[in-house]
């Protein structure tokens, strides 16, 4: 593999551009239930108006925050526990930046925004996967 093209991919390359949004007022237990219909561990929540941050849900959110406190998953709404704000990255950041700034600040994903609109999330999973995926190349 050369490792120059690897590095020359950019966040937009590597994203997930199939975004599932839930509403800040959904319950755990509705987040849970789409996350699985859907086959993702991540959720980015709504904004409740043009001027406020997307958040994000995440399996790991639901543990700490839900499951470890003994809450329950049918009464928690999602604004409760959910990451908010987060993390931009712009889609032509290079992927070793994405992942200097996912180490710097200690996340797993970040949003793509690209013309004030959310392009995708990419997380540190696709970057190793595409790291894997350069190299079978």
């Amino acid at each position: 593999m050369e490792t120059h093209r690897l590095y020359s991919l950019r966040a937009r390359d590597v994203m997930n551009p199939n975004i599932v949004i839930v509403s800040p007022l959904a319950t755990v237990q509705e987040a849970v239930e789409t996350m699985v219909s859907q086959g993702t561990p991540t959720v980015i929540v709504d904004r409740t108006d043009e001027d406020d941050a997307y958040g994000i849900l995440t399996f790991q959110e639901i543990v700490y925050r839900v499951l470890a406190q003994s809450l329950a998953p049918t009464r928690v709404r999602v604004a409760e526990v959910m990451v908010k704000p987060l993390i931009v990255v712009n889609p032509n950041l290079r992927l070793p930046f994405v992942a200097q700034l996912l180490a710097r600040v200690g996340i797993q994903n970040a949003i793509v925004i690209e013309e004030h609109r959310l392009a995708g999330v990419i997380s540190s999973s696709d970057l190793v996967k595409a790291l894997v995926a350069k190299a079978k190349e």
